[in-house]
């Protein structure tokens, strides 16, 4: 190898090095939420005369998902014009949205007859993500045909006002909605320790409220359902690659950190490309 090619390998390898940047960890960001009232626990479950559960299952990507229990022998009526999602930035968002919308599909077979539609399409179009998205993304409602052609359908659908559940059964609400301060990446590096927050001090609220019926809509209640951040810690690392030092700096205020119903980690790096929130995904719940 001559000295020439010797110092351009050297040039390269310089050249591809200086484009690879490491992930560096500068902030852990820690929050937990809760709901107003307590929730229920195996001493104390939930009553055998409540009527109406809603389940909330929130992701670690801070997606809201209400699941509806009718625990009555009566049909339920849902009222989704006087259903509503309250944000943290105080946006109100009803569960009825009147736009028709156009859902297309391509699917690998010549249909003699019918439309195929992925349901998952239909979620994505109502904005549904989150589990129930995931679980419907994998479901097709199709006519039978042959394969070998690819053929795009179209099918208009449109929200339903009222909802009926019936006795003793589950149904889940039309929409995800995305909490707004939930899993989001900011480049706030202040220290930031509030390990125990009140409903009425807290910086980060938001509501579901959902309109029921058991007369057939003739009169209708109401159970509105209202959460907060009851701990928020932002701790920057005083050196690079102390993640434990952080770590044990929030367990120190907030010893039950893990040990919350619902709760978020998100490791702050310079890459935006790659965060990776950890955190419980569990179920809050409320009933009437």
């Amino acid at each position: 190898m001559n000295k020439l090619n010797f110092i351009l390998i050297v040039c390269l390898c310089g050249m591809f090095t200086s484009c690879i940047v490491r992930d560096k960890t500068y902030c852990i960001n820690y929050q937990s939420i809760r709901q107003k009232y307590a929730q229920p626990t195996k001493e104390e479950p939930i009553p055998e005369e409540a009527k109406i559960v809603v389940a909330y299952n929130i992701t670690k990507y801070g997606e809201l998902t209400a699941i509806v229990y009718n625990r009555s022998s009566e049909i339920m009526t849902i009222d989704n014009t006087q259903s509503f999602f309250v944000n943290s930035d105080g946006i109100s968002t009803s569960y009825f949205d009147p736009t028709v919308k156009a859902v297309s599909s391509t699917d690998l077979s010549s249909k003699t007859k019918g439309i195929s539609v992925n349901l998952g399409s239909i979620a994505s179009a109502f904005g549904v993500g989150g589990i129930v998205g995931d679980i419907a993304s994998g479901i097709n409602v199709s006519a039978s045909g042959t394969k070998g052609q690819a053929v795009k359908e179209e099918a208009l659908i449109a929200d339903q006002p009222q909802v009926s559940v019936a006795p003793n059964s589950t149904s889940v609400m039309s929409k995800v909605f995305k909490v707004a301060f939930l899993g989001k990446e900011t480049e706030d590096k202040r220290k930031i320790v509030a390990p125990m927050l009140e409903l009425s001090d807290s910086p980060y609220r938001f509501s579901v409220c959902i309109s029921y019926s058991f007369d057939g809509g003739k009169t209708y209640d109401r159970i509105l359902t209202e959460f907060y951040v009851d701990s928020y810690f932002n701790i920057p690392l005083k050196e690079e690659g102390k993640v434990n030092q952080a770590l044990c700096e929030i367990k120190q205020n907030k010893p039950d950190m893990y040990n919350t119903p619902w709760y978020l980690l998100n490791f702050k790096n310079n890459n935006t490309n790659n965060v990776r929130p950890i955190g419980t995904t569990g179920t809050l719940y409320d009933y009437q």
